[in-house]
């Protein structure tokens, strides 16, 4: 029996005996740092669940339950107090055989806001979580140090930027960017909080942890891009917790970083079906749309101008500045009017001499710099995870890094302020033998398609599934798009036997904006 052993009311009343017992001198330290409230600290491991009524569409509440997991903020330093994440789990319908593991679902980021705001938009919970409890319980964890988890390591970060008829400085931005977060790092420090504590490991044994709170003995991992890395990680560490696995979107352990010759690729695909469509019939450029923007680069490089439009809120004109450097020339390939379905005709303009438009969206799209919130999670997470050098030596020589700007230029800059690296022997990729189902959309632009072709030969009991023309978020797509993808996923997720699905899934066709629409 895979289904849980513990009920909620057994759960409650050990957190409840665990906050009237536990006495942490290192937690209290911590607490009373910014305040002189003394109170005795939760054991790690225990839990507190409670109903939480979703609302349905058609109308009353479905009864999930919602909770808080405490948890060590580093498992390698006993005296770093302890940290909560907020656990929903959705318990399986009369349908679902008792026998089936649960499915623990691991989002994306890390940036991760938590379920609540989700789950009161009407029929999000029918349409997103109620099919999956005909399988079995689906519990949904925070990530540490974001959203509904506490501490949330919030950060005020001003981000640099240059006017938009100026070329950026980039060593003063860099320097600018590193001021700015190492104040922030140093806040949460000087606070007691051991910032080391957030990284992909620990998250992972926070997967484990909860499934141990839980009273699970194996579970199902469903997770998507940074989710995907999470669940990676799980399935590394805790390999004999983990009964099957269906990933989409992959981040494997050297792929946070995102490649740039591998997201051009995507621009590649669309440009080849662009200039076999009727509706671009006469209009692509001599030698097609990827020497198109080629030359586009090159006359930015060589021959900078300015376009004047005005200000959207003010009406007051504004020089936009398009050369090699300057913010307004750089990430063009990405689209400006319409995403992947407007590229092309994007494309087309700027041959063209038309920048009009291009320089609209970059006013309509300039913040100046000034002020947004991460968190100090973000970075960590991330920044743990890292890049090996050889990896970054073959991004820094790829052309395509011209087309698709600043890429991953929070990581660089970034980075080496948080001290996190977790080393080249954690981005090594591993083998497993998890019953997995690996899903990747060919015109994902957030994960590289390649991220999974890279990664499958070390799935050795695996199931690739591309999503022709799939996006990001790939399984909801598929899902949408193929009723036999639907059924066979779930199938999978029930059985772990993948005979159901197909080989491929093939969304329609794009919807283009063409030139003048």
């Amino acid at each position: 029996m895979y289904r849980s052993s513990t009920s909620p009311i057994m759960v409650l009343l050990f957190a409840t005996a665990a906050l009237a017992s536990c006495t942490s001198p290192a937690g209290r330290d911590f607490q009373s740092a910014g305040s002189d409230l003394v109170a005795p600290i939760p054991l790690p491991g225990s839990m507190f669940m409670h109903l939480e009524g979703i609302p349905l569409e058609e109308g009353g509440f479905f009864p999930a339950e919602r909770g808080r997991i405490f948890v060590p903020v580093n498992r390698s330093n006993p005296a770093s107090g302890v940290l909560s994440l907020e656990v929903f789990r959705f318990k399986a319908s009369d349908n679902a055989d008792p026998g089936t593991p649960p499915i623990f679902f691991l989002h994306g980021g890390p940036s991760f806001g938590g379920l609540e705001g989700q789950l009161q938009e009407l029929g999000n919970f029918e349409e997103r979580w109620q099919p999956l409890l005909d399988v079995s319980d689906v519990v949904v964890i925070s990530q540490r140090g974001i959203g509904p988890s506490k501490p949330t390591t919030i950060i005020d970060v001003t981000t640099p930027s240059s006017p938009l008829n100026q070329d950026i400085d980039e060593a003063r931005a860099v320097e600018e960017f590193q001021e700015v977060l190492a104040a922030e790092r140093d806040r949460w420090l000087t606070a007691g909080l051991d910032l080391s504590g957030f990284t992909i490991l620990e998250a992972a044994a926070d997967v484990d942890d909860v499934r141990k709170a839980l009273g699970y003995e194996k579970i199902t991992i469903w997770g998507g891009s940074f989710g995907s890395h999470w669940g990676m990680a799980v399935m590394r560490y805790y390999p004999e917790t983990v009964e099957r696995a269906i990933l989409r979107g992959m981040e494997g352990p050297d792929h946070t970083y995102d490649h740039p010759g591998h997201l051009w690729n995507v621009y590649e695909r669309v440009a080849e079906e662009a200039e076999a469509a009727p509706e671009f019939s006469g209009v692509i450029p001599e030698g097609g749309l990827v020497q198109a923007m080629i030359s586009i680069m090159e006359r930015l490089a060589s021959d900078p101008f300015t376009v004047t439009v005005p200000d959207p809120d003010t009406g007051a004109p504004v020089e936009v500045l398009f050369s090699k450097n300057a913010p307004a020339g750089l990430g063009l390939a990405r689209g400006f009017s319409g995403g992947l379905e407007s590229w092309p005709a994007d494309v087309i303009a700027l041959h063209n001499g038309d920048f009009r438009a291009a320089a609209e969206a970059a006013v309509q799209g300039w913040g100046g710099g000034g002020r947004n919130y991460r968190t100090a999670s973000y970075f960590v997470l991330d920044c743990g995870s890292g890049i090996t050098p050889e990896r970054l030596a073959e991004y820094d020589a790829d052309p395509a890094s011209g087309f698709l700007g600043r890429m991953n230029w929070g990581y660089r800059a970034g980075c080496p302020v948080w001290d996190s690296d977790l080393g080249n022997e954690f981005r090594q990729n591993f083998e497993t033998e998890i019953p997995t189902v690996i899903v990747h959309g060919t015109w994902d632009t957030s994960t590289p398609y390649e991220n999974a072709l890279e990664l499958i030969p070390f799935f050795k009991n695996s199931k690739f599934i591309p999503v022709l023309r799939g996006p990001h978020g790939s399984i909801v797509a598929a899902r949408r798009a193929s009723n036999e993808f639907d059924r066979g996923i779930l199938h999978f997720a029930t059985t772990g036997d993948w005979s159901m699905l197909p080989d491929t899934v093939e969304m329609p066709g794009p919807d283009w904006v063409t030139p003048g629409r």
